[in-house]
């Protein structure tokens, strides 16, 4: 994930946090607390520089949290994609689904092509329940 001629214990931590939480989003302060119960100190700057690098290079997704100030990253799609669709992120549980059906997709080039915009649907999240949290 990150780049390849550079792997230290925190790289290679924070690789193995985003491949636990592929289908959740997360915050800087999880993704903290899991490096510090692995036994490994590390500063916020450093956090936040990884952070950044792997939005760069499109390994992670950036998304203003709606619940905080701060943000929120879930991993991209292996393939590239996941910056082509939308996502919808679970308010309760942080789950976060891909929604790259063909209705949506059409949905939202009506839409651009109608009004005029230019949707970053790298940047677009719908927000509400996912069908476990409202049962």
């Amino acid at each position: 994930m990150l780049q390849k001629s550079y792997h230290t214990k925190t790289t290679d931590a924070i690789s193995e946090f985003i491949q636990t939480t592929a289908e959740h989003s997360f915050t800087a302060a999880e993704l903290s607390d899991f490096l510090k119960n692995s036994g490994l100190d590390v500063n916020k700057t450093t956090i936040y520089r990884n952070l950044d690098k792997l939005t760069e290079n499109g390994t992670l997704i950036k998304h203003k949290s709606q619940t905080s100030d701060g943000f929120i990253y879930q991993k991209a799609s292996a393939d590239g994609t996941c910056h082509e669709h939308i996502h919808f992120q679970c308010t309760k549980c942080g789950s976060v689904v891909h929604l790259s059906d063909e209705k949506t997709t059409d949905y939202l080039k009506s839409i651009s092509e109608t009004l005029g915009l230019e949707i970053d649907t790298s940047a677009s999240t719908l927000n509400g329940l996912c069908p476990k949290c409202r049962n």
